[in-house]
């Protein structure tokens, strides 16, 4: 591509029609076998285009920087699922994408030319490249931020976007944004990470960021260490670190030798962070990083919110009403911006339909300024709701099914696609979480505990952790274990004690032995109960775990980690959540090292 990125093409990942003119040619020519099928692939992931563990389907990755989308994307998001997901939903993930599965190959350029006419792009989603920018959902509105580090993470996406430096890295590279005091953006897992802060500088308030490299979860799990304690955001210096950062991994060409150890983390970890910092030093002698970088112009990409609905007075509701009472406790956050609240949707599993992507456009414009955010935790928000309004947020969300409490919460729990769609998948996490979900709606008993309400439940389909399941209270990677005539059951080993809270975050720790996927739901209720009975008066999870240790876990795996006779007549055990056919190991080749 000869396309050059300026400062005056729309949108924070510009679309460029003509991208996806070559994205057609190249589908036509791999059907008629002239361009081989792993060369293909590279193109593919480019542009966000994955492959399914089912023959000739895709998963699309739409970007969503910042998880930052307006009315009028998400109308467009739900065109698309209706014309081209089968299974009748996108999907939002924990990095704040949204995934559309079982796409056909040839309506791929289709889908790329809708969402390009509305500002949002595929491109550099999959692949070794940088991808999604992560940041706070709150950002602009959060009461305890130090600034809106959202313009800064939208001049990053901006600035190595279509970088020949970052597209074909030894392996994908993570970022997120904070400047809140409290972590909201899981900083420390990240290849990248920034924390926002001010300084006084000769008298005067100066923005810049910590940054943190280095971290990621999947079978190494690391927290990111402290590259430099500040540095200034307003002359783009922490956009030439990046750079740097990114310059220095992908000449590691030693990484490149086994793709599955191609992360920053590895390299850190074999040289150290003193000799990282080094090599990064030094790339910013290099004449490139002489040239001047435009912040402003890079970050005007980020859409304005719209117009500011006028204050309306909150009215406490009437004790009758004990469902928008349960609601407002988990769901509504003050702003810093008096009278007014972010409102948290709670969407079970990540999953939209069309009709419900198109009533939170609808209720964004109505009772906001037509911004809604996705969260890691595969939720969104609505911002700047006036208090008079939080009810009718509440009641027109109930219309579309979305009105449920619990965001953040106990019952919020978080899981990947796992064997639904992804080739790595060993387990149906998806199927799992509806499990989990529906075990704890029948036990009140420890949901309304207030220290268990606070616990995260996190599953991923398989150790790769696009779950996040190392953060989680309680956390889950599927596996698979031996059962009756050398058949296997769908499994899980357990994590505890991970945390993300405040500006803490911390992995897990694992108990031996894996438990059956069937009997899960039963083992997470004994895990809380045990808990809820034996802890010291506001002790927390990560604490008790800390204080008891693993054994009465592993105890409580043991009970579960049974595995019955086959019976042909009833063999329910030997198949995995929301399937009928009996459970086989099948893990194909996936492309995250490709």
């Amino acid at each position: 591509m000869t396309t050059e990125l300026t400062p005056d093409v729309p949108g924070i990942i510009p679309y460029f029609p003509e991208e996806v003119d070559e994205f057609d040619t190249l589908i036509a020519r791999v059907r008629v076998k002239d361009l081989d099928d792993k060369e293909f692939t590279g193109h593919r992931l480019l542009r966000g285009v994955y492959g399914q563990r089912q023959p000739d389907r895709q998963m699309v990755r739409i970007k969503i920087p910042l998880g930052r989308l307006d009315a009028r994307q998400m109308e467009v998001l739900a065109d698309v699922i209706e014309q081209f997901a089968p299974l009748g939903h996108g999907h939002f993930t924990t990095r704040e994408n949204m995934q559309l599965h079982h796409v056909p190959l040839d309506g791929t350029p289709t889908l790329m030319r809708m969402l390009g006419k509305v500002g949002i792009t595929t491109r550099e989603a999959c692949g070794n490249t940088v991808r999604n920018v992560t940041g706070c959902a709150l950002a602009g509105v959060c009461p305890d931020e130090q600034f809106d580090a959202s313009p800064y993470a939208a001049a990053y996406a901006r600035y190595l976007v279509r970088r020949d430096f970052a597209m074909k890295m030894p392996r994908k590279v993570k970022t997120a944004f904070v400047a809140c005091r409290e972590d909201h953006a899981v900083i420390r897992i990240h290849d990248i990470g920034f924390v926002g802060s001010v300084r006084q500088i000769s008298g005067q308030p100066v923005r810049g960021f910590r940054i943190v490299v280095g971290g990621g979860t999947s079978i190494e799990p690391v927290l990111a260490p402290e590259l430099y304690e500040f540095v200034t955001a307003d002359d783009g210096a922490y956009l030439r670190v990046s750079e740097a950062v990114l310059r220095v991994f992908n000449r590691s060409d030693e990484l490149r030798k086994n793709r599955m150890k191609a992360r920053i983390k590895i390299l850190i970890k074999r040289i150290g962070i003193d000799a990282f910092r080094e090599l990064v030093e030094k790339e910013l002698t290099e004449p490139w990083a002489k040239l001047p970088i435009d912040v402003p112009a890079l970050s005007a990409g980020l859409p304005r919110e719209g117009k500011i609905p006028a204050a309306a007075p909150f009215e406490r509701p009437p004790e009758t009403n004990a469902a928008f009472a349960e609601w407002l406790r988990t769901n509504a956050v003050p702003q810093k911006q008096a009278g007014y609240h972010g409102a948290f949707v709670t969407i079970p599993t990540g999953d939209v339909t069309p009709a419900q992507c198109r009533g939170l456009a609808a209720i964004a414009r109505a009772h906001g300024t037509g911004e809604i955010r996705v969260t890691y935790d595969q939720n969104v928000v609505i911002r700047w709701v006036p208090g008079g309004r939080l009810h009718g947020v509440w009641s027109d969300l109930a219309a579309i099914g979305l009105g449920a409490p619990g965001a953040q919460r106990v019952t919020d729990v978080v899981s990947c696609p796992g064997t639904d769609s992804c080739k790595l998948g060993i387990t149906s996490s998806m199927g799992l979480n509806r499990a989990v979900r529906s075990m704890l709606a029948s036990r009140p008993d420890l949901t309304r505990d207030p220290l268990i309400d606070r616990m995260h439940i996190r599953i991923s389909g398989c150790p790769n952790g696009c779950g996040q399941h190392h953060i989680g209270d309680i956390g889950f990677h599927g596996a698979a274990a031996k059962g009756d005539q050398k058949m296997y059951v769908p499994a899980y080993e357990a994590f505890i004690g991970g945390m993300y809270q405040g500006s803490l975050v911390r992995y897990g720790i694992r108990p031996k032995g894996k438990i059956p996927a069937k009997s899960l739901p039963d083992a997470i209720a004994e895990m809380l109960t045990w808990y809820r009975d034996q802890r010291h008066a506001e002790e927390q999870f990560s604490a008790f775990v800390d204080r008891v240790g693993t054994a009465p876990f592993e105890a409580i795996v043991s009970k579960f980690g049974d595995i019955p006779t086959f019976d042909a007549k009833a063999p329910a055990f030997y198949q995995d959540w929301e399937r009928t056919a009996l459970y086989k190991v099948e893990r194909g080749e996936g492309e995250c090292a490709m």
